[in-house]
């Protein structure tokens, strides 16, 4: 029978053997004390109902000697019964006081063990957790930005954040709380199988029954826990849109339509839930009412035994308060049944999401491909293509350019042209099928990813800043970088000139996307970053798009400078931007057109010409 998900993520239970073993001493103590303090009961009883008593006889040394010495009895049980019967008190009372001691002292190590299982298991649980969250956040981190590009990434990040959390709750649920009832469930069954097997064997017909309900409830509860999580997963992307979008949701007076946008979602969620309820709700009577029938079938066979047959009512009493303790302990595993399919369909989400495909860069790729030298000769792109997932046709389709080092190539065209797809090739963001982007005659397929991207620097169009100092930001993915080096670059970015007016100048705090500068400056810090790289290749997705014609000036006059001895890649929407390119690259529909510089191109290429007149915008005044 194939294992569900949640089964097979138990294994990492096992990653934690000292601590598992600890815990599971822990629940066997509890469950050994559990048992032998219920045992108990049965001297109790003969001190209480034992009347056939011969003149002087004790009611516990008639028990032990009946249980512990017969006529096949070993040495040992006869030492035994003599050791008992002497530390008996003559004092029926004090005999009494002597049973509830042994039951209190029963319970306090009883109890310190469920101490120790419940602490560690907690512990191991959560170290689970932990490791999941991990792990999906390298999984996130190392996929490829492609994948990303036809899938819902909050949908990802619900699963690394409220997912792992499910799973963490069954595996609590296995460790912490099923193991322990089950173990006091066996310890009440030993006993009463001891006392009297024919009796408990009939009760405990009632356990395949049970079964077969709780597998059927646990399979509704686990699609509908499943589908709730694809709701929280929908609502955490609404609440991260509208968040990020306040001032045009706004301006746009559309509060009320996000309101509702939120509200259908949350009531979906709602519905989920409730197809749970039901299942849920039904579980612990409908088993209850079965144990019942089954513990009352039990007694009225002790009844015919006790009534008819003269057998003595306490060995059959007793019978019947262990079954009722095995069924009290197990009654919770009806909840827990529950529990445990919800955290199989969290489960289920976890493990697809650990199966994403991730990028050559772990430690074993960067020793097995060699290393690919600083770019010094040419970039190619041999009949590239790519094709978006779930799109019909090929975002650029065969696209062959050679640009030579030190060169600076302007990439134009209108929206859907090609232009950030065919760049995105460039650093493996993605990669083209079919076709070869080939550094100085290599192919960048077959060279060490980590340290080809450190030849590379890029300025998106969107300026993207973390939480952080000034300088953390521009230091970002380098942390040996020098104070004098930040600065040197912060000022031919053009940025220590704000910069120092701040109070804590480059130690000053930034919050979550920059929040507190505006745009230019932004953008300023996001240049000097690629600056302090020292790039053989720069890619600039408009960026100078959100910076004044004074600072663009600046800019310019600055990246300039800093260009010699670098192959440069711009997608611009500014005429001062791509005029003084060596090479402008005309893109429509996903292949190139034309190119050659600014004049050539506005003497033969209608295609340019459009753009000129409707989207390679003036510098601003």
């Amino acid at each position: 029978m194939k294992r569900s998900a949640f089964w097979k993520t138990t294994t990492e239970l096992l990653r934690y053997k000292k601590q598992l073993a600890v815990a599971v001493t822990g629940a066997l103590v509890s469950a050994a004390c559990f048992g032998a303090g219920l045992g108990m009961l049965l001297p109790v009883f003969s001190l209480f109902f034992d009347t056939e008593l011969a003149d002087g006889e004790h009611p516990l040394t008639k028990l032990i000697d009946g249980a512990l010495v017969n006529e096949d009895a070993y040495t040992w049980q006869v030492d035994l019964a003599a050791w008992l019967n002497s530390h008996i008190p003559t004092d029926i009372f004090w005999s009494f006081v002597l049973i509830m001691g042994v039951i209190a002292t029963f319970t306090v190590i009883g109890s310190i063990g469920r101490y120790v299982h419940q602490l560690v298991s907690i512990t191991i649980t959560q170290q689970i957790a932990v490791a999941w969250r991990d792990r999906l956040f390298r999984k996130l981190v190392d996929a490829p930005v492609s994948y990303f590009l036809g899938q819902n990434a909050s949908d990802h990040a619900s699963r690394a954040m409220f997912d792992t959390g499910v799973l963490s709750r069954g595996h609590l649920a296995v460790l912490g709380k099923a193991l322990p009832e089950i173990l006091k469930g066996l310890a009440a069954v030993t006993l009463a199988l001891c006392l009297n097997y024919k009796l408990t064997l009939i009760a405990l017909i009632a356990a395949p029954l049970s079964g077969i309900m709780l597998y059927k409830f646990g399979r509704v509860i686990e699609r509908a826990s499943r589908r709730a999580l694809q709701q929280q997963a929908g609502m955490l992307k609404t609440v991260n849109e509208v968040l990020g979008a306040l001032h045009v949701i706004k301006t746009h007076g559309a509060e009320g339509y996000e309101r509702r946008r939120f509200r259908r979602l949350n009531r979906s969620l709602f519905d989920e839930q409730m197809k749970m309820r039901q299942a849920r709700a039904l579980a612990s009577p409908v088993i209850e009412t079965l144990g019942l029938f089954f513990v009352l079938a039990a007694a009225l066979v002790a009844a015919w035994f006790v009534f008819t047959q003269g057998v003595p009512p306490t060995t059959f009493l007793l019978v019947l308060i262990a079954l009722g303790a095995a069924g009290a302990s197990l009654k919770p595993l009806t909840a827990l049944h529950t529990q445990i399919k919800e955290a199989d369909a969290a489960a289920k989400r976890l493990i697809q999401s650990a199966g994403i495909e991730v990028e050559p860069i772990s430690l074993s790729d960067r020793i097995n491909l060699p290393t690919l030298p600083r770019h010094h000769e040419s970039i190619e792109f041999q009949a590239v293509s790519y094709t978006y997932l779930d799109q019909p046709t090929p975002a650029i389709n065969d696209v062959t350019l050679k640009v030579q080092h030190g060169q600076t190539i302007a990439i134009v065209g209108g929206n859907g042209s090609g232009k950030t797809t065919l760049l995105n090739l460039l650093p493996r963001l993605t990669s083209p099928n079919p076709g070869r982007v080939l550094i100085d005659g290599t192919d960048i397929a077959g060279v060490n990813l980590k340290a080809f991207r450190r030849q590379l620097a890029v300025v998106p169009q969107h300026s993207v800043l973390f939480e952080g100092t000034i300088a953390d930001n521009i230091a970002y993915g380098q942390l040996d970088a020098k104070h004098d080096d930040i600065i040197a670059a912060a000022k031919a970015a053009f940025a220590h000139e704000f910069v120092t007016t701040l109070t804590d100048g480059y130690d000053t705090l930034l919050g979550e996307g920059g929040s507190g500068l505006s745009g230019g400056q932004k953008q300023r810090l996001c240049i000097a970053r690629a600056i302090l790289r020292d790039p053989a290749i720069l890619i600039l997705d408009e960026a100078t798009s959100q910076i004044d014609a004074d600072s663009e000036a600046k800019i310019n006059r600055a990246l300039d400078s800093f260009r010699a001895g670098r192959t440069t890649f711009i997608i611009a929407h500014r005429l001062s931007t791509v005029i003084d390119c060596d090479m402008i690259v005309v893109m429509d529909a996903g292949q190139i057109v034309d190119r050659g510089t600014h004049t050539e191109l506005l003497n033969r290429c209608q295609t340019y010409q459009t753009l000129t007149h409707t989207q390679l915008q003036p510098a601003q005044a």
